[in-house]
């Protein structure tokens, strides 16, 4: 936990840094991520009323770090002395991402007024008309998209645009840090890199595991699941746009909710 104004003071911080591309490269390690216990979810279980919240980036004690805002039920920032943070470290452990995905196939066959077999034929239904198409397998990709090409994209961004598109905030689903599975273990948050149709460039997102100790594997593997919003936790149809991390900049619609700013 920090306090508001420590806090203020690393976003503040990061806003400063994130034009100098070596300043990024000793706070930014492409392996490490962000690991919240159970006590961290029941936090912000307590003082989250809304379906989304605000997670700021900042540097403090020269570390990076995630600062979780909750917001209330008009989605503007709920005010405490002060709000938990995350400062970005390496993974304790493996993680087998399961993904289970279920087809139902239909089989038809028509019968003539005769008795005679007219027709045979067999319907398919996937899963994905009906849920967001982000799956384990392209959150993986898109993790070590990161990995790999995330120093560079710091470094295009600093020397072109001198960091006025690296993200200062994010927009989080609250289902993203909420599994509803009192078994789990931690949540793991890890960056990756989503291609944006509009910007027609990848940006950097937020992809959250639910990580889960088997009896019988060894301790350092852990199996995790991808936290997204599910079709019960939405009035509409849930597609992608619900579903995501968005960073800001450069999606900044929501950009007068961020009190911190």
């Amino acid at each position: 936990m920090l306090k508001k104004e420590k806090c203020i003071q690393a976003i503040q911080k990061w806003a400063e840094t994130k034009s100098d591309f070596s300043k990024v490269n000793k706070l930014i390690d492409p392996t490490k991520g962000f690991r919240f216990d159970k006590s961290d979810r029941e936090w912000l279980k307590k003082n989250n009323d809304n379906s989304q919240f605000h997670i700021y980036a900042g540097v403090h004690d020269d570390k990076f770090i995630l600062i979780l805002v909750p917001l209330d039920k008009e989605g503007a920032e709920v005010q405490l002395d002060k709000y938990l943070t995350k400062k970005l470290s390496h993974l304790k452990y493996d993680i087998t991402l399961v993904e289970k995905e279920v087809v139902t196939t239909v089989s038809k066959t028509r019968l003539s007024k005769s008795l005679e077999i007219e027709k045979f034929w067999q319907e398919v239904d996937y899963p994905v008309i009906n849920e967001p198409s982000i799956t384990e397998k392209a959150s993986a990709k898109d993790i070590e998209q990161w990995k790999y090409n995330c120093l560079d994209w710091f470094y295009y961004e600093c020397t072109t645009f001198k960091g006025k598109y690296i993200f200062n905030a994010f927009t989080v689903p609250y289902a993203d840090l909420e599994s509803g599975d009192e078994d789990q273990d931690d949540v793991v948050a890890l960056f990756g890199f989503k291609k944006s149709f509009i910007y027609q460039k990848h940006l950097p997102i937020l992809i959250f595991i639910a990580t889960n100790h088997k009896e019988g594997n060894p301790i350092e593997v852990r199996t995790g699941k991808i936290l997204k919003v599910n079709s019960d936790q939405t009035s509409t149809l849930p597609v992608n746009t619900l579903d995501w991390v968005h960073p800001c900049p450069p999606l900044c619609k929501d950009r007068p909710t961020y009190g911190f700013l």
